[in-house]
């Protein structure tokens, strides 16, 4: 059975436009818009967003796996920690 998650990066994002490095947050906003069930993470260490879908995660590159430890839901995140999620918002997403 294909993964319609990876199916869809390689037919709609064959190139890569810095959706790992630096617009980490718009292609998880694509997938998130694609798929509504999926969530949006944000790696507390590598500084990175991912999307999560039935329990699996995604970036540019395809699945991916991540150490569960270092992500914090991105609508939570301002509760974990708001002077980060301050710096984040105007570094990565405005």
């Amino acid at each position: 059975m294909k993964n319609a998650v990876t199916e869809f990066i390689k037919r709609r994002f064959p190139d890569d436009c810095s959706w790992t490095t630096g617009n980490c947050y718009f292609f998880a906003v694509i997938l998130k818009a694609r798929f509504p069930k999926g969530e949006i993470y944000y790696d507390v260490v590598d500084g990175h967003f991912v999307f999560k879908l039935n329990g699996t995660f995604y970036d540019h590159t395809g699945l991916i796996f991540v150490n569960t430890s270092d992500i914090v839901l991105w609508d939570k995140f301002k509760e974990y920690d708001e002077g980060r999620y301050k710096a984040i918002v105007r570094g990565c997403i405005k």
